[in-house]
């Protein structure tokens, strides 16, 4: 089955949301997590720096 470009545009912004994220307060470290999945010591998953508050564009998770 095939789609033009227009529907798969459609397609995306109707499973992208604005997301809360804790991102890496770091300049080297692209890390990040969602708020709803964040650790309790909010410390960045990949190097250990705090994170900030954030929103990010992403796709929903059920």
């Amino acid at each position: 089955m095939f789609f033009n470009k227009k529907a798969q545009e459609e397609k995306l912004e109707d499973i992208l949301m604005d997301i809360e994220v804790y991102s890496c307060s770091h300049d080297d470290c692209n890390g990040w997590m969602r708020k709803d999945f964040a650790t309790a010591d909010l410390k960045c998953p990949l190097c250990g720096n705090d994170t900030a508050l954030e929103v990010r564009e992403l796709p929903k998770i059920n």
